[in-house]
């Protein structure tokens, strides 16, 4: 019986090994080329994920911001004026064109006091120069201005101001001195530098009542790079004064057009959208905007560049390069325009 059983115990031929060896090759490629066809479909999933947050992301920033230009706290632009004792931004990086459209306004002129242009766009040229302070924009692309208060008072308290030494509690506690702001009541309103005596709000003051708000200057663009973003110029202690400079918001923004919407019968409500290169824009008139951006993935896609063309309100663009893009795109309603028309101020 021993003998039988090993007559009968063999191994493998080499056919049958040879057979096992391919069938084997077979099974793991099948199960690699299904590892990269889902490793390449997440891939693709992530980068058009992040694309649509980061264009929800920028949408839902500038359109915060938009819906509050014009908000000067309890005062409307034309009853605010400039404090005497305000520093101007230096003229090199002043955000200065068209005109009006200084970050605080021209000193040399009283009637501007800097806000009364408190909303308008304009586009970057060939050179990606804009606005007098920006240099650096992706060239055709659109940059907006909006000037605001942030939407919460800075404190309903007050204190002495040390300067006249009267003993009188006579100004907004809590100023800083780093920062310009908007005291202002339902009347009339000053811009000022927290560094200089703030204006009386005692009764029979400069603003009766008023409270202080810290002021905003925002200029939205594109920042051209290897990887553009949507950024802003801002102003900010720069440890020597108040001064412009850049904050970049998030990556991956390629191009801003904005369609502007405009009253021409002083009924508050929008009559027709203009093109935000048409010079006979009047921005008096604003009423809403349409936002349009270009989204772009931060690193390239292997394969066929892009050809599609995107459709950026009026402008039709074909960026090409071998990266994934969307368009998010949205309407902004400008409150604060709307309530100065229909209130004929």
């Amino acid at each position: 019986m021993m003998l039988h059983g090993r007559r009968h115990a063999r191994g493998m031929t080499m056919v049958e090994l040879m057979v096992a060896m391919v069938m084997g090759l077979f099974l793991i490629s099948g199960a690699v080329a299904l590892l990269i066809a889902s490793k390449r479909s997440y891939t693709e999933s992530e980068r058009y994920a992040r694309m649509g947050e980061n264009g929800r992301f920028a949408l839902q920033v500038l359109s915060m911001d938009l819906r509050h230009a014009g908000f000067f706290g309890e005062a409307a632009p034309p009853g605010i004026v400039r404090d005497a004792g305000l520093d101007d931004i230096p003229a090199a990086e002043d955000c200065d064109e068209p005109a009006r459209a200084g970050v605080y306004g021209d000193a040399a002129a009283p009637d501007d006091n800097g806000v009364g242009l408190f909303l308008f766009v304009a586009r970057a040229d060939a050179g990606g120069d804009a606005i007098g302070c920006i240099d650096d924009a992706v060239p055709g692309s659109d940059v907006v201005v909006i000037k605001s208060v942030r939407p919460r008072p800075l404190s309903d308290g007050v204190r002495d101001d040390p300067s006249d030494d009267d003993g009188t509690i006579d100004e907004p506690e809590g100023l800083d001195d780093e920062t310009t702001y908007v005291i202002s009541n339902a009347i009339n309103g000053v811009l000022f530098d927290g560094a200089d005596a703030a204006p009386s709000i005692i009764t029979g003051g400069d603003v009766p009542g008023g409270n202080a708000w810290e002021y905003r200057y925002q200029a939205y663009y594109i920042r051209a790079g290897e990887v553009p973003q949507l950024s802003r110029k801002v102003i900010r202690w720069n440890g020597a004064r108040m001064a412009v400079v850049t904050e970049d918001v998030v990556d991956g923004i390629e191009n801003l057009r904005l369609m502007i919407g405009e009253d021409s019968d002083d009924d508050g409500e929008v009559d027709r959208y203009r093109d935000s290169a048409d010079p006979d824009t009047d921005w008096d008139r604003v009423q809403a905007m349409e936002i349009h951006m270009l989204v772009r993935s931060l690193d390239q896609t292997p394969g066929a560049p892009d050809e599609r063309t995107y459709n950026l309100g009026n402008d039709a663009l074909t960026p090409g390069g071998p990266f994934r893009r969307t368009v998010v795109s949205g309407v902004v309603s400008v409150r604060n325009a709307k309530l100065l028309i229909r209130g004929n101020i």
